[in-house]
């Protein structure tokens, strides 16, 4: 979630331009807003956030980003800075037990690479994909999961500078790589990944170097393409409205938030929310990360675009966290919540049932620092088998309940 400016020398600046999104990239369906939700979901505001196992799990690295799928959890390793001496060339294998608790089962070590940047495992649970930033190893990694706990390499793209977050989409038959390729030439890269053992490079879509493009979110045809200073930017990649395929994109519209208290959008990832109760797909959640010092402070609001009319994206909300910053999502649709990691603020629930406007303070349903005051920098979250797990890049792989 890698949620960046591969040269910068200060952890401050490492984390304004490194840091990763890995979540809140999605292929969660291409057929429309998903059914309703289960007889008797309790409302949003009844939840409460308890963290129930793991934590202090990966002394040796920094942590970045995760996926879980079925009884296993993967997670990233950042190397901005060495931890310990280590770089973040490392994946992290874990066992979930019959509670969700996760263990560390084991790693893979990639030569030549010093962050695995994102994360995440195709629908069909077939195929492990991760992205890799700095060195000569930097680039697109699948391996196979027939063996879940033993991932077997299948194939690797090199991109120079690296990719800082790749996600899945599937579209029309076929399995794609949404990729962002890391500056001075930033770019979306697209890869046909239908054969995990033949990737194959399909599109180019230079994005403008105003630090450049983030991450991608794929859902319905379309990409939401997060770049920084440039704001965000909408493809037609299979959808329809303007043509547009994987092969060759076509732009729909774009959007830039406002940079509020750190002067400068940094538009760094999001979530196109299909509500199950109004049928609506209107709301974009926009994650922007400012300025920030690796387990210290961070910055960075959640603003809300309205995309009711994909040709003229309008935002119409944000959220603040005073003395933190927003990182990574995951959303509970069907309950109408967004999680968002917080960084030093740990994991924040948002009631975003209903009509969305101004100021949504009174949205927080609860937060939760899994490692506590001065262990808690979270880098991303998902909801899997009932719990919700976080990535934290001080205290490792945590399992939340949500109760």
């Amino acid at each position: 979630m890698s949620k960046h400016g591969l040269l910068a020398t200060t952890l401050t600046l490492t984390l304004l331009l490194l840091a990763a999104t890995a979540c809140g990239s999605g292929d969660e369906d291409n057929g429309g807003p998903a059914g309703p939700p289960p007889p008797g979901a309790p409302p949003p505001g009844s939840l409460s956030l308890r963290v129930a196992a793991g934590g202090d799990n990966v002394p040796d690295r920094y942590t970045s980003d995760l996926w879980v799928h079925g009884s296993r959890a993967y997670t990233g390793t950042w190397g901005g800075s060495a931890r310990e001496g280590n770089a973040g060339d490392a994946l992290k294998i874990w066992s979930l037990n019959g509670t969700g608790a996760p263990s560390l089962e084991d790693s893979i070590v990639v030569p030549d690479i010093f962050t695995v940047s994102d994360v995440e495992v195709s629908a069909d649970g077939h195929v492990l994909m991760f992205s890799a930033e700095l060195g000569a190893g930097a680039g697109l990694y699948l391996y196979d999961l027939s063996e879940p706990s033993g991932p077997a390499a299948l194939d690797r793209v090199l991109v120079p500078n690296g990719l800082h977050t790749a996600t899945f989409g599937e579209i029309d038959g076929r399995r794609y790589a949404f990729t962002a390729r890391n500056p001075p030439e930033p770019a979306l890269e697209i890869f046909d990944v239908t054969d995990p053992a033949d990737i194959e490079p399909v599109a180019t879509v230079p994005i403008p170097p105003q630090y450049g493009i983030h991450d991608t979110y794929v859902r319905d045809g379309l990409a939401f393409v997060f770049a920084w200073n440039t704001g965000v930017i909408i493809y037609d990649v299979g959808n329809g409205i303007r043509g547009g395929s994987p092969t060759g994109p076509v732009e729909v519209s774009r959007v830039v938030t406002d940079g509020g208290a750190t002067k400068h959008p940094a538009v760094h990832n999001g979530w196109w929310f299909h509500n199950p109760v109004t049928r609506e797909a209107r709301y974009l959640f926009v994650g922007q990360e400012g300025p920030g010092i690796v387990g210290v402070q961070a910055s960075g609001d959640i603003h809300v675009v309205d995309v009711s009319d994909l040709a003229n994206p309008r935002e119409v909300a944000r959220f603040s966290l005073p003395g933190a910053g927003a990182h990574n999502f995951w959303m509970d649709e069907a309950r109408q919540v967004l999680y968002a990691a917080y960084y030093n603020g740990g994991v924040v629930a948002l009631d975003v049932s209903g009509t969305l406007g101004g100021d949504l303070e009174d949205r927080l349903i609860d937060r939760i620092e899994p490692g506590g005051a001065g262990d808690t920098y979270t880098w991303g979250v998902m909801l899997a088998n009932g719990s919700l797990y976080a990535s934290d890049m001080l205290s490792g792989l945590w399992q939340i309940a949500v109760e």
